[in-house]
C-alpha cells in the first residue's frame, strides 16, 4: 500500500470498552479505554491500543493535518494553525448547520440532531478539553464531507461513500450522546466517529494514493455499515457481551487501518501488506455479516468466529507464551507495546509477527534466532523473510 499522510495529526482518543494495554512509548498510539477526564486533550489517532496496562503514558499531537471546508473562515484558519478548537464562534456553527440542512435526505435528520448534540459540547463551559477538542475534529470533518457533497465536480460514486461514512459517524455519534451509556462507552462511541472522519477526509486528500483510496472506501464502508448496524439493529437483538466484541472490534479494526496507512508502522515488505490488508478487511466482513439477519447460518458462524478471535487475541494462550518469550529476551517497551497494539488490532497470529517486525523489535529479533529454543524458528524467520511468511515456523500447541 502506498504511503499516505501520517494519520498522527488527527486528534483522537480511543475509549474501548475493555481495560486498555500500555501503548507504545516508542510508537505514536491512540489511547484507548481510558475514563475520558483522564486522558490527555491532545492524543495520536494513529494506533489503537491493546486491552491491559494503563499506566504508560500517552504520546501528544496536533491537529495540524485537520482537513476544512473549502470556504474556511479566516479565524477558522487561524485557529487550525494554532491547534485551538475549531467551529467555536457563532459564525462557523451557523455555517455547519446551513451545510448539515442541505444533507443527503438520508442521513440530514439524524445527523442534524447529533450536529447540534455536538456544537453543545463545543459550547459547554463545563466539557472536558479532550471532548471539545475531539468533538471540534468531528464537525471540521462533516463539515468539509458536506462541502464534497455538495459541490458539483464530486462523482456520484463519490457522495454515495461520503454519504454512507457520514450515516456511520451519525450511528456512533448517537450512541455517544446517549445519557444512559457509561462515560467508558460514550467515548468509545466518540472516538469510533473521530476515526470514521479521519478517513472520509484520507479519501478527500489529494495526496492519498488512488490504491490507497479504494482500499480504505471498501473497508470504512464496510466499518460504516457495521456501526449502523449497531445503532440501527435489524433482526434478534443480541445479549450485551456479543455486542460488546462487535463495539471494540469496529475500534480495533479502525486502529489496525491507521496503523497500516502510517509510514512508521506500515508493513515494509509488499507481501506482508497485502497479507494484513486481507486480515483487516476479513475483520471488517465479519463485523458487517455477524449483524446481518439475512446471511446463512453458515455465514454468520464463520463471521461469529472471526469476531471472537480478534476478541479473544490478547488472552490466546499461544500469544501469551510467544510475548513471554520476547520479554525473556530483553525487548524494550517499544518492542513489546508494538506486538501488543498490532494484535489487539489485526489478531493473532498475523498481527503478532506485524509487531515482531517493527524497528524496535531488531535487536530482540536477532537475539531469539541466535539463542534458538522453542520460538526461535520465529525469530529466525522474521529476521530474514516477510513475516507473512512465518506462520508455519509458529511451534504447534
Amino acid at each position: 500500500m502506498a504511503a499516505v499522510p501520517d494519520a498522527s495529526s488527527h486528534a483522537s482518543a480511543t475509549g474501548l470498552l475493555d481495560p486498555p494495554d500500555p501503548p507504545p512509548q516508542q510508537e505514536e498510539e491512540q489511547q484507548p479505554e481510558q475514563q475520558p477526564e483522564e486522558q490527555q486533550p491532545e492524543q495520536q489517532p494513529e494506533e489503537q491500543q491493546p486491552e491491559q496496562q494503563p499506566e504508560e503514558q500517552q504520546p501528544e499531537q496536533q491537529p495540524e493535518e485537520q482537513q476544512q471546508p473549502e470556504e474556511q473562515p479566516p479565524e477558522e484558519q487561524q485557529q487550525q494553525q494554532d491547534g485551538q478548537p475549531k467551529f467555536v464562534t457563532p459564525q462557523q456553527q451557523q455555517e455547519v448547520k446551513g451545510q448539515a440542512a442541505k444533507a443527503p435526505e438520508q442521513v440530514k435528520a439524524e445527523l442534524n440532531a447529533v450536529l447540534a448534540e455536538a456544537l453543545k459540547v463545543i459550547n459547554s463551559p463545563t466539557a472536558s478539553a479532550l471532548d471539545k477538542a475531539i468533538y471540534g475534529d468531528i464537525v471540521a470533518d462533516i463539515s468539509k464531507t458536506l462541502n464534497a457533497i455538495d459541490n458539483p465536480n464530486t462523482t456520484a460514486e463519490d457522495k454515495a461513500t461520503y454519504t454512507k461514512f457520514l450515516q456511520g459517524i451519525t450511528g456512533a455519534l448517537k450512541i455517544a450522546q446517549d445519557p444512559t451509556k457509561s462515560a467508558n462507552e460514550r467515548a468509545a462511541y466518540r472516538d469510533v466517529a473521530d476515526d470514521l472522519a479521519y478517513f472520509v477526509t484520507r479519501l478527500q486528500d489529494p495526496n492519498t494514493s488512488a490504491a490507497d483510496k479504494a482500499y480504505y472506501k471498501a473497508n470504512v464502508e464496510l466499518l460504516s455499515d457495521a456501526m449502523i448496524a449497531l445503532s440501527q439493529p435489524k433482526g434478534p437483538a443480541k445479549p450485551p457481551e456479543e455486542k460488546k466484541k462487535i463495539e471494540t472490534g469496529v475500534k480495533k479494526t479502525l486502529g489496525g487501518l491507521k496503523a497500516a496507512a502510517s509510514p512508521k508502522t506500515k508493513p515494509k515488505d509488499p507481501k506482508d501488506q497485502q497479507k494484513i490488508q486481507q486480515v483487516l478487511e476479513t475483520n471488517a466482513q465479519a463485523l458487517v455479516t455477524v449483524q446481518n439477519p439475512d446471511a446463512s447460518d453458515d455465514e454468520r458462524n464463520a463471521a461469529q468466529a472471526t469476531v471472537d478471535q480478534l476478541d479473544g487475541a490478547t488472552q490466546n494462550s499461544q500469544y501469551k507464551e510467544f510475548l513471554e518469550a520476547v520479554k525473556s529476551l530483553g525487548a524494550p517497551t517499544g518492542c513489546v507495546n508494538a506486538i501488543e497494539s498490532r494484535t489487539s488490532e489485526a489478531g493473532w497470529p498475523d498481527g503478532s509477527l506485524w509487531g515482531l517486525s517493527d524497528p524496535s523489535c531488531a535487536d530482540t529479533v536477532t537475539k531469539g534466532a541466535s539463542e534458538g529454543g522453542k520460538w526461535g524458528p520465529v525469530f529466525e524467520c522474521v529476521s530474514s523473510k516477510p513475516f507473512s511468511e512465518c506462520v508455519n515456523a509458529i511451534p504447534k500447541e
